[in-house]
């Protein structure tokens, strides 16, 4: 996996970003977050690449256009752990129906990514709003 590097003078604190599509059945990226490039407040001046984060702020609406019962699955896949984690598996969306699924405060980082699919394709339609930018870090020694 390649990591976006977005050159910037300033990382953003909160660009808004709202994603809506229709889901297939294999596993998809919603949300990945990119790097920044931004100046080195030193002598000299120069660049640094710093990590970037996202905050969900929206539940994730999921809406079946179908009247038949579709399921949806979530993970979330943390980098430095190199694993997934299940948030939701399979679970039932009825025909016609729209189901709000509470993400919202969570956060995925440079690296991590929310990845979702449906049980088949063309039957649920997803929205979801998040924020981006660049993460603060610890670096007291």
């Amino acid at each position: 996996m390649t990591i976006e590097i977005i050159q910037t003078s300033q990382a953003p604190d909160a660009k808004p970003i709202a994603v809506s599509k229709t889901l297939t059945d294999a596993w998809e990226a919603i949300i990945e977050v990119p790097s920044y490039e931004v100046p080195e407040e030193s002598f000299g001046g120069g660049s640094v690449v710093v990590p970037g984060v996202a905050e969900i702020i929206s539940p994730l609406i999921v809406t079946n256009t179908t009247s038949n019962t579709s399921s949806i699955s979530i993970r979330v896949y943390r980098a430095e752990l190199d694993s997934f984690f299940f948030i939701a598996n399979e679970i039932p969306v009825p025909g016609t129906d729209v189901m709000p699924v509470p993400l919202n405060g969570q956060f995925i980082i440079t690296g991590d990514r929310l990845e979702i699919k449906a049980g088949a394709n063309n039957e649920l339609d997803i929205t979801i709003s998040y924020t981006v930018g660049q993460a603060e870090q610890d670096d007291v020694i």
